[in-house]
């Protein structure tokens, strides 16, 4: 983005006035292009306008360009699946997350690589096929190349599949902006039986080509050197795409452009948006009805549908002719791949759906059964005879006072009970990053499209749903790769009731008391629980309130692949960070406020007895709500408010109001609840309201209050309902 100042004034100087402030300000930001593709901290509605008041009224201001030393900015682009975020982690060291499915990356990254001699900022945009602005993905990433925005475009391009990504590289040749391709996962060829020239792929483009296997980490160093060195190469681009009627038509619009007397970046692709009738395009050009219907005049030469699928069909003609003559066959190609031959069974009409239970159940085993108890345990004993046990011995050698020390064993004791789970945590996370780097995910996404789209949505909502299980907000913040806005409001109201990380301490809490034997059946069939209750809710508010047509749904299958331990290694640390930035935030200061209103009276005066606490009164006042759910005391009603603002909290809240007890938590609870009690209170932990940060979410992608009070109400609505339908039958069918 050129950007352009007063060099005598600044435009934050108290003496200067909002007006002038403003005009500073229009002169500082409006980017110096036809196009007028908007900035990314304006809607088109305020540039217009300020680009309208810019032209007519701040004519006389004379401006200087802003010549300062700038980091080389470069557009990583590519087809989904192509190991682009990969590439990115690679050279920026970013912790980046790393998926399978089409528009994992919805709004774009940055990152700084310093290596080989080179110094750059990275911007890793959206995945997409094509530069056509009809997903989210198409146009955040034209916008930015449009907006003049990067110096150089590094096209990761998957070596296995040249025919079918090389298709974005000649939309990406048409722009002025210099290339790089990034061939990815050149060491699978070899396994494929496909040998692929480098030179002659250089030659028939026209531009650099490095291979690499971002995986494994081969030739990142070849690639840097290549880009390092791409302003001293004489690249001339092999822009042959067309024929001779094409190239006529776009050179009588190049000459009517010149007769609009002002100057164009990426002229030619352009051209050839406006020969295929691009609306943005012509919309951004600003052109007069005179030229407009000069244009007209050449397209309505030959039929526009004719003429769009003649540009197509030129493009794939010169690719496929490329692939002919740069890829060579060997004799190790088989027939049917090994990924083709794992599809027959884990895609199939009648396998499908047992295996995807089968993968899952065997996730749930191995977390939460023998292995994931075993780490449980230790890390409790850790807390337990470690921590806590160094804590007191710390207050007595202090003498610290009955206040100190009971507020220290209150956060001992409520951090404790949620970091003790923390490894269960984490192994489970782990499973799902492996199968999310595997591509089995988006087999999945492939084998629920047909169940998902008998309630409303399509295979695309499946990865926002899937990411459910992992955190709410991230699942509902990629809700924006959903274009139908009636499968978007659909998916994030079913959102909250996919089981996410944060209720876990919870299940495993009363799961170690009441169901020891049974844990890892019982957890799975509360995750299938929150599934059905989705279900539930998404047949009654496709027929009553979102109604409308279910959005098409394009699914491509990428080749198995061995994890990578580094993309699974991220993941779990970015769940672990999370969980620990939430542990030493919210879930502290709830503990410590917990603390302080079970130690106060109405009047503010501390008092031992926690019954008469503020805490206990204002439970009291709440709990007689939960009678017909079976837990209707006011410790268990504190609980879920403070859940409210984090699902762990509600351990360590638990564990803080029974803290004063003689006995432990394990026994208080055993004692509090039954049961069926129990499982009532998981049930309706799974389905009300989501913490705060969530809904925080909602409320940002919804843009509507009382959309998003409709979202809450009606998960608690239904979190009471079920909680009180369950408690009842299980009480009948225990006591009979």
């Amino acid at each position: 983005m050129d950007l352009y100042y007063l060099g005598f004034i600044n435009p934050w100087r108290k003496s200067v006035n909002n007006k002038e402030r403003k005009r500073i300000k229009i002169i500082n930001f409006i980017k110096n292009n036809t196009l007028g593709i908007e900035p990314a901290n304006f809607n088109g509605a305020m540039f217009q306008s300020l680009k309208k008041e810019s032209n007519n009224k701040f004519k006389h201001v004379q401006v200087n360009h802003f010549n300062k030393e700038k980091l080389l900015r470069i557009a990583l682009i590519g087809n989904p699946n192509t190991g682009k975020t990969t590439l990115f982690n690679r050279l920026t060291g970013s912790s980046q997350c790393v998926g399978n499915w089409p528009g994992v990356t919805v709004e774009r990254k940055e990152g700084i690589v310093r290596a080989g001699g080179l110094q750059a900022k990275i911007i890793d945009l959206p995945g997409v096929y094509s530069l056509s602005p009809y997903s989210p993905e198409e146009i955040i990433t034209r916008n930015f190349l449009l907006g003049s925005q990067a110096d150089l475009i590094l096209n990761i391009v998957d070596a296995t599949n040249l025919e079918r990504n090389l298709y974005l590289t000649t939309q990406l040749m048409e722009t002025d902006i210099p290339l790089v391709i990034a061939l990815n996962m050149a060491d699978l060829l070899n396994y494929k039986g496909k040998i692929v020239d480098y030179c002659q792929l250089e030659n028939e483009l026209g531009l650099p080509v490095v291979s690499i296997s971002a995986g494994k980490n081969a030739g990142i160093n070849s690639l840097l050197e290549r880009i390092s060195d791409f302003e001293n190469e004489d690249i001339k681009k092999n822009l042959k795409f067309y024929n001779s009627n094409i190239e006529r038509k776009i050179n009588k619009i190049n000459e009517i452009l010149k007769d609009f007397k002002k100057e164009f970046n990426n002229k030619r692709f352009i051209i050839i948006k406006i020969l295929e009738n691009d609306e943005y395009i012509l919309r951004s050009l600003g052109l007069n009805f005179e030229i407009l219907k000069r244009i007209q005049a050449i397209r309505d030469s030959s039929e526009l549908m004719l003429l769009q699928d003649e540009i197509i069909n030129s493009r794939h003609r010169f690719v496929g002719g490329i692939v002919r003559k740069t890829v060579q066959s060997t004799k190790k190609l088989k027939e049917i791949s090994i990924s083709r031959k794992i599809d027959k069974m884990v895609t199939g009409k009648y396998t499908a759906i047992p295996i995807f239970l089968g993968i899952v159940m065997l996730i749930f085993y191995i977390t939460f059964g023998p292995i994931g108890s075993f780490f449980e345990k230790s890390t409790r004993s850790l807390i337990e005879d470690g921590i806590n046990h160094a804590a007191r011995v710390l207050l007595s050698q202090f003498n610290a006072g009955k206040t100190l020390s009971s507020l220290v064993e209150a956060v001992v004791s409520g951090l404790g009970e949620v970091i003790s789970f923390l490894p269960q945590m984490m192994i489970l996370f782990g499973f799902l990053a492996a199968l999310e780097d595997s591509g089995y995910m988006v087999r999945a996404a492939f084998v629920m499209d047909k169940l998902l789209r008998k309630i409303g949505l399509s295979g695309r909502a499946f990865v926002p749903l899937l990411m459910g299980f992992g955190c709410s907000v991230p699942a509902i913040m990629s809700t924006r790769i959903l274009e139908n806005k009636r499968e978007k409001n659909l998916s994030i109201l079913l959102i909250p009731f996919m089981s996410c990380g944060a209720k876990m301490p919870v299940y495993l809490l009363f799961m170690n008391i009441f169901f020891v034997r049974n844990k890892a059946l019982i957890i799975f069939l509360i995750y299938i629980s929150g599934i059905i209750f989705s279900i539930l809710t998404a047949v009654i508010f496709k027929k009553i309130i979102l109604r409308g047509s279910r959005a098409p749904f394009i699914m491509e299958l990428p080749d198995y692949k061995i994890p990578s331990l580094r993309n699974i290694y991220i993941q779990i640390w970015e769940n672990l960070k999370d969980f620990l930035e939430r542990a030493g935030t919210i879930i502290l200061g709830s503990t410590v406020v917990i603390w302080f209103l079970q130690c106060v009276d109405l009047t503010l005066k501390f008092t031992s007895n926690s019954s008469k606490s503020l805490i206990a009164v204002i439970g009291s006042i709440i709990s007689p709500i939960f009678l017909p759910c079976g837990f209707g005391n006011w410790k268990a009603a504190v609980a879920l408010i403070t859940g409210m603002i984090s699902k762990e909290s509600i351990v360590s809240t638990l564990a803080v109001v029974f803290s004063n007890s003689d006995i432990d938590l394990k026994t208080a609870l055993n004692l509090t609840f039954t049961p069926a009690s129990s499982i009532s209170f998981i049930i309706f932990v799974l389905l009300y309201s989501p913490c705060m940060a969530a809904v925080s979410a909602v409320r940002k992608e919804l843009k509507s209050t009382s959309k998003t009070l409709l979202v809450m109400g009606y998960c608690t609505g239904l979190a009471w309902i079920a909680s009180t339908i369950t408690y009842q039958i299980l009480k009948l069918i225990l006591v009979g």
